[in-house]
C-alpha cells in the first residue's frame, strides 16, 4: 500500500494488464511450440535462400538447404529434411561451407587455407551469384584485414568465418521479425480477445470496483510491488522474451516441447490465481442487466469498451507493463528527500 488511493488504483490497474498479459503471452507460447512455427519458418527461409542442388556422401542429390538442415553438426533430434528451431551461428557456417567446399571424387580433402576457400567460391554452383559474389567479397575482405593487421590473434579463416556468422545473425534478426508478424503478433490478438472474453475482464469495471473498495485496491497494490521483486515472476517473464526469437531457448525435442509447454502453463496458473484472489473475474447472469434486472444497452457498450481497452493494454506485452511496475517500485523505495536538519 503507498498511503495514496489514486496511486494504488493505478499500480493495481498496471498488475492486472501484467498479469492477462502473461495469461496470453503463455497461450501464445503453447500454439507457436506446438505449432513448431520458428522450425518451419527457419525452413522455409533455408530452402529459399539456398536452393541449388548438392551432392551428398552417400552420392544423392538434394537442395542445399536441405543439405545443411540434415549436417551432422546444425540438426539435433529433428527429422529428416525438416529444420530444427535454432541453429547456432558457428554450427551453420561449418555446414554451409562443408557443404559447398565438399568433393564427391575426393571427400576426405579438407581447405585449410583462404585462398583454396576462394577458388572453391570461385568455381562453385551449389549457391545463387549474388550470395556466391557476397561470400567471395567476405573471403577477400578477411584476407585484406589480416594482412592489415599487426597483432595475428585470428587467422584469415577465422575473420572469413566470422564474417559469415555476422551475416547469419543479422538474418535471423530479421527472420525473427518476420515471425512477430506472422505469428505472434496475430496469435497476441486472438489470444486478447479470448483472454478477455473468457475472464470478461472489463478495464473500466476493474478499475470501478478497485475504486470502491479500499481494501481490495490496497491489497492488490500491495501484492504487485512485492511480486515485481518476486524472482520466479522475473524468470517467466525472461522466458516469455527469449521465446519470442529465434534463439537458443526454443524447443528442439518433442521433450523439450512438452517442457516448454509444461512451464506456459504454470505460468498461465500463477497469473490467473494471482488475479481471481484480488479482483472479480468470470460471468454471471446479471452482467448486462441494470439495477431493476434489465437489459441494458449502456452497459452493454460499457463492456465493449472495457473489453477493448483490456485488449489494447494486453496487446502492450508483459514487458511493458513489468518495466512501469518496476519503476513505480524503485521510485517509491527511494523514499522522500531528507532534510537539511536530518542530513546534518
Amino acid at each position: 500500500m503507498s498511503g495514496f488511493p489514486i496511486l494504488d488504483l493505478v499500480i493495481g490497474m498496471i498488475f492486472v494488464f501484467f498479469m492477462l498479459s502473461i495469461i496470453s503471452s503463455s497461450g501464445v507460447e503453447i500454439i507457436l511450440t506446438g505449432m513448431q512455427a520458428r522450425s518451419k519458418l527457419l525452413g522455409k527461409w533455408l530452402f529459399k535462400i539456398f536452393d541449388k542442388t548438392v551432392t551428398q556422401p552417400d552420392g544423392t542429390k538434394v537442395a542445399l538447404g536441405q543439405a545443411i538442415m540434415d549436417h551432422c553438426s546444425v540438426t539435433v533430434l529433428s527429422k529428416e529434411g525438416k529444420s530444427t528451431s535454432y541453429i547456432d551461428a558457428k554450427n551453420f557456417t561449418s555446414a554451409l561451407l562443408e557443404k559447398i567446399t565438399f568433393d564427391p571424387n575426393n571427400p576426405k580433402n579438407i581447405i585449410n587455407n583462404i585462398d583454396d576457400f576462394i577458388k572453391e567460391l570461385d568455381k562453385t554452383e551449389v549457391l545463387s551469384t549474388e550470395f556466391q559474389r557476397v561470400l567471395l567479397t567476405y573471403a577477400n575482405e578477411a584476407k585484406d584485414q589480416f594482412k592489415a593487421v599487426s597483432l595475428k590473434v585470428a587467422s584469415e579463416i577465422d575473420i572469413f568465418r566470422s564474417k559469415i556468422e555476422n551475416w547469419y545473425d543479422s538474418s535471423m534478426d530479421r527472420l525473427t521479425g518476420a515471425l512477430k508478424k506472422k505469428y505472434s503478433r496475430p496469435a497476441t490478438f486472438v489470444m486478447a480477445i479470448i483472454v478477455t472474453l473468457f475472464l470478461n475482464a472489463d478495464s473500466i469495471a476493474i478499475s470501478k470496483y478497485l475504486y470502491s473498495n479500499p481494501e481490495a485496491r490496497a491489497k492488490l497494490s500491495e501484492q504487485a510491488l512485492k511480486d515485481v521483486n518476486d524472482s520466479s515472476l522475473q524468470q517467466s517473464l525472461t522466458r516469455l522474451q527469449q521465446s519470442k526469437n529465434l534463439t537458443k531457448q526454443d524447443s528442439l525435442s518433442i521433450e523439450q516441447i512438452e517442457d516448454n509447454i509444461s512451464d506456459r502453463v504454470t505460468d498461465l496458473k500463477t497469473a490467473r490465481q494471482s488475479l481471481e484472489g484480488a479482483i472479480p473475474l468470470g460471468w454471471n447472469g446479471s452482467v448486462f442487466t441494470n439495477s431493476q434486472g434489465k437489459f441494458s444497452s449502456w452497459i452493454l457498450l460499457s463492456k465493449i469498451v472495457g473489453w477493448l481497452a483490456t485488449i489494447l493494454a494486453i496487446m502492450m506485452g508483459a514487458p511493458f507493463w513489468f518495466d512501469i511496475l518496476n519503476k513505480i517500485s524503485n521510485l517509491r523505495s527511494t523514499g522522500k528527500k531528507p532534510d537539511e536538519s536530518e542530513k546534518k
